[in-house]
């Protein structure tokens, strides 16, 4: 039962709320809730490790966390160290991403640079929450720099979902550049103040940069495909929802529209029903990687099911047609896969991601939003002449099936919130 606090209650808890709300309960493992006196453990050990139909585990999605970590999942207000790993095509691990003023950058860490080893580290995240976290590692600014070492302590971070807009000419084209990381709670007043400066601005594209995106919040993907569709997507079907068979009535009522005035507020400058500003947009282009993920897949399947035009550079996404709505109980956040979304021609079956239009490497070397960075020039070209680049740069480095191993400790990427619904739905 829900606020018994002993190791057994939580157990219980987690059995109990499972069994009802996750989307596969008939393949939840049988575990004793006196197997162990870890909730996590607990929460880990019943949920299906059923492979899909494309061999790879049903339920890679599903997790646990303290509350507070859920908290700075969804608000991006962290105690951390600012800087984002991801793998590039040799699995090497590089610096995608730093937050302005963190530890990282005063420690002139930048997008490119390359982690050799990890010394110490007391605590098992890149995450950690935690004011008195430090991590010492061997670094360079570039694969070729020399080996320097960095030791970083943990500080408030807030992150930013839309942290660079930028106008590009793509052969007299106007081009908006938007880089969107993350559907939190700050990223629809965002968004909404970066498409009015587009269209302010009459631009004929934009390319969409999701390549980081793990997902969020619903209602801020519905907000900015809308925006990118136009008033005569309006009422069409965003995304359907289909919960388990227990929930029949939540699937009858789960059918989110293309809206043209805010519909949930992130704060009061943009409140419930402002007008959106709208782009009416034929074709979109979208940046995507294995790290585009869950809501940043519901935008480009959402506006594919309406026929508008989704150009995708970069490589296939995630693969996460499911979500959850968060659940707290003993200062624990469960997030249990409760949901697979659709679009309004009932597609939704893409848990081997999305394909790219045009296959192309992340290029670690530029800046985001450098019209020369690969993946946005594979964009302003197509936008060109319609045609991917003859060279994507995927051929130029040796692609590795797995990350290069780094010795030392082993510290956890960024959790990533996926397609996550507000309480009040």
């Amino acid at each position: 039962m829900a606020g018994i606090c002993t190791p057994t209650g939580q157990n219980q808890f987690v059995q109990s709320y499972l069994n009802e709300a996750y989307l596969w309960y008939p393949e939840l493992k049988r575990v004793s809730v006196t197997s162990t006196t870890d909730v996590s453990k607990y929460f880990y050990s019943v949920l299906t490790d059923a492979p899909d139909r494309f061999g790879k585990p049903k339920d890679r999605f599903s997790f646990i966390v303290p509350v507070a970590t859920a908290d700075a999942i969804s608000t991006g207000a962290n105690v951390g160290y600012g800087m984002e790993w991801k793998d590039d095509a040799s699995g090497a691990k590089r610096v995608a991403m730093v937050t302005p003023n963190s530890p990282a950058a005063q420690a002139g860490m930048a997008r490119g640079g390359a982690l050799v080893k990890i010394t110490t580290a007391t605590n098992n995240s890149w995450y950690p929450n935690d004011p008195n976290a430090t991590v010492t590692f061997s670094y360079r600014d570039t694969p070729s720099s020399p080996v320097r070492e960095i030791t970083l302590k943990a500080a408030p971070i807030q992150d930013d979902p839309v942290p660079t807009t930028r106008m590009l000419d793509a052969g007299g084209r106007k081009v908006g550049y938007l880089l969107f990381t993350d559907h939190s709670k700050l990223a629809q007043d965002k968004l909404i103040d970066a498409v009015s400066s587009m269209r302010a601005n009459g631009i004929n594209d934009l390319v969409l940069d999701l390549r980081y995106n793990g997902g969020g919040y619903l209602y801020v993907a519905m907000s900015m495909a809308s925006m990118i569709a136009g008033p005569s997507a309006e009422g069409k079907v965003f995304e359907r929802l289909q919960f388990n068979d227990k929930r029949s009535a939540e699937t009858a009522q789960s059918t989110f529209p293309f809206v043209t005035k805010v519909l949930v507020a992130d704060s009061a400058r943009h409140p419930e029903g402002e007008p959106l500003p709208m782009l009416s947009l034929p074709r979109v282009y979208v940046l995507t990687t294995s790290s585009s993920c869950s809501a940043s897949e519901s935008i480009i399947n959402a506006l594919q099911g309406i026929d508008v035009q989704v150009v995708t550079i970069g490589a296939a996404t995630c693969g996460k047609p499911y979500g959850f709505a968060r659940k707290d109980n003993c200062g624990m956040a469960l997030y249990p896969i409760e949901f697979q979304g659709t679009n309004a021609k009932g597609f939704g079956d893409y848990a081997n991601g999305l394909p790219a239009t045009c296959s192309v490497a992340d290029d670690f070397s530029r800046p985001l939003g450098d019209p020369a960075e690969r993946m946005l020039a594979a964009a302003l070209q197509h936008i060109q002449t319609g045609a991917c680049p003859a060279t994507t740069g995927l051929g130029t480095e040796r692609v590795r099936s797995a990350p290069v191993e780094v010795p030392g400790p082993q510290l956890a990427d960024k959790p990533s919130a996926g397609r996550l619904l507000m309480p009040a739905y």
